[in-house]
């Protein structure tokens, strides 16, 4: 039921975000942009997510924020430089990847920055033409 309407979701997102798109206005089609963004972000999030349930943090201990029984797995320890786990035949331990979080964590950075340079571009459009209309500017360009 959650993966349902989590991709329904996604889609109304990525429909809303193509519909604002596609508009003459370009402040709509800014907002169209942001909201295709938040929906790729979504879909990213949604595809790299798995079932798992703890976070893998390296602690000095050898341990990744478990219990002392289940952190004899690990052979982890930061003072010697060993990062690599090491299970036994069998064993399987749930993380979840920090790789999907990290991907979107930046690709929100980069369109907070990309929206903010594009809304400046549009104001200045307004400022000298004195519309936002798409019809309208390619009307005045002659």
């Amino acid at each position: 039921m959650n993966n349902t309407l989590l991709s329904l979701t996604i889609a109304i997102l990525f429909g809303i975000g193509t519909f604002l798109v596609l508009r003459r206005d370009i402040v709509r089609m800014i907002i169209g942009l942001g909201v295709l963004s938040h929906a790729v972000n979504l879909l990213i999030v949604s595809t790299g997510a798995f079932s798992g349930t703890k976070a893998p943090i390296i602690t000095d201990n050898g341990g990744h924020g478990l219990s002392e029984a289940s952190s004899s797995v690990f052979a982890d320890s930061l003072s010697d430089g060993i990062f690599a786990p090491v299970l036994e035949a069998g064993h399987q331990v749930d993380f979840v990847d920090p790789l999907v979080q990290a991907l979107v964590l930046t690709a929100i950075v980069i369109s907070l920055a990309m929206t903010a340079f594009i809304l400046i571009l549009a104001y200045r459009i307004y400022e000298e033409y004195g519309t936002t209309d798409i019809k309208e500017l390619r009307r005045l360009r002659g």
